[in-house]
């Protein structure tokens, strides 16, 4: 999500007409999602939900989905410097 927004934010420009703004909010909504993700709890920095290899393995919509959705995070005592 990181790269996509990198990338979407790069991209916008003056040529966009209208379309500018909804670019803006979709940047915008990513960047208070990671803000979100890095503040909600102290020391601790949440990186992912899911198990990529069974979450790749179904082809349903995420709301359907009856797999277990693991959070992982890094902290101090759970480190994880290949994601911080």
């Amino acid at each position: 999500m990181a790269y996509t927004t990198t990338m979407l934010s790069w991209g916008t420009g003056k040529r966009m007409g209208p379309e500018i703004q909804n670019a803006r909010a979709a940047i915008r909504w990513a960047t208070d999602y990671f803000i979100k993700c890095a503040i909600a709890t102290p020391n601790t920095l949440y990186v992912g939900v899911g198990d990529p290899t069974t979450d790749h393995k179904c082809w349903e919509r995420p709301e359907d989905m009856d797999t277990a959705q693991t959070v992982y995070s890094v902290s101090a005592s759970k480190p994880g410097s290949d994601v911080a």
